[in-house]
C-alpha cells in the first residue's frame, strides 16, 4: 500500500470514529477533540473538522499536494452511553500515546459491537421509570403499578412490534403514546388506579426527550447554534408527537364512551 493510500485509510477510520461517536449522542466538542486525537495519533496532516447534531466534515492533506475531503450523513438516533464512553476512552489512550492503526480499527469494531444491555432488560426498566415518575408526580400504589404495566408495553412495542412494522420515528411516537393512553384509561376504567393524569404522565415518561434537550441547550450555550437548533427541533417534534398521540386516544375514547 503507498503512503497516499494509507494515509487515506486512516483518514476514514478517523471520520468513522466521529460519526459513530455522534450517532450514539456524544458531545460535539468531543467528537472535535477524539478525532483531532486521532489524526495525530496516526500521523495525518492539516486534518480539519466541522461536525454539527447530523453531518461530520472532515479534510487533510497529502503529501502537501492531494486535498481530500470526507462528508458524513449521521441520523439523529438515541443515546447509548456505553458507547460514548468507550469511545471517549480510546480518544484519552489517544492523546496519551501513539496507537497503531490496526488497534484503533479493532477498537472501534468492538465498540461499534457493544450493547448496554438486552431488550428484555430495557423492557423492564421502561416499566420501572414508568411506575417512578408517576409515584414522583404524586400517584398511589394502585397509579404506579398501572403506569410500570403500560411502561413495559411501551417499550415492548418500541423495540419488538415497530422494527416489523418499518414506521417511521414520528408515527412510532404517535402510535406508542396512543397505545399506552388507551390502556391505562382501560386500567382505570376498570377501577386500577386513583388518578389518570398521574398514571399516563408516568406512562408516557419514557419517551420524553429530556437528553436532546438537555444537549441542544448545552450546544447554544457553546456558540454552536446550528446544531443547537437541529437537536431542539428534533426535540420539539417528538414532544409534539407523544402530545399528539395521547389527545387521540383521550378523543377515541370519549368517543367510544358516547357510543356506549
Amino acid at each position: 500500500m503507498t503512503d497516499s493510500k494509507r494515509q487515506l485509510e486512516y483518514f476514514k477510520t478517523v471520520t468513522h470514529m466521529g460519526s459513530l461517536m455522534l450517532s450514539n449522542g456524544g458531545e460535539i466538542f468531543r467528537i472535535n477533540a477524539a478525532m483531532n486525537y486521532g489524526a495525530r495519533s496516526l500521523g495525518l496532516k492539516d486534518f480539519n473538522a466541522y461536525v454539527i447534531a447530523n453531518a461530520v466534515f472532515a479534510s487533510i492533506t497529502i503529501d502537501g499536494e492531494l486535498y481530500s475531503t470526507r462528508i458524513c450523513y449521521v441520523p439523529l438516533a438515541s443515546t447509548n452511553l456505553c458507547r460514548v464512553e468507550a469511545l471517549n476512552e480510546l480518544s484519552r489512550k489517544l492523546a496519551s500515546k501513539n496507537f497503531e492503526y490496526e488497534d484503533i480499527k479493532d477498537e472501534l469494531k468492538n465498540i461499534e459491537n457493544l450493547e448496554s444491555s438486552s431488550k428484555l432488560i430495557k423492557v423492564i426498566c421502561s416499566g420501572l421509570g414508568s411506575g417512578s415518575f408517576c409515584y414522583l408526580f404524586g400517584g398511589s400504589f394502585y397509579d404506579t403499578f398501572v403506569s410500570f404495566i403500560a411502561g413495559v408495553v411501551l417499550y415492548f412495542f418500541l423495540l419488538y412490534i415497530v422494527p416489523k412494522l418499518s414506521i417511521p420515528k414520528i408515527m412510532s411516537y404517535i402510535a406508542g403514546s396512543a397505545m399506552v393512553t388507551l390502556l391505562c384509561h382501560t386500567l382505570y376504567s376498570l377501577g386500577i388506579g386513583n388518578y389518570l393524569d398521574k398514571i399516563i404522565i408516568g406512562a408516557i415518561f419514557p419517551l420524553v426527550p429530556g437528553i436532546p434537550i438537555t444537549n441542544a441547550i448545552r450546544n447554544f450555550l457553546e456558540n454552536d447554534h446550528v446544531s443547537g437548533l437541529i437537536r431542539m427541533v428534533d426535540a420539539i417534534i417528538t414532544a409534539t408527537c407523544i402530545a399528539a398521540g395521547v389527545g387521540v386516544a383521550l378523543r377515541i375514547w370519549i368517543i367510544i364512551g358516547g357510543l356506549i
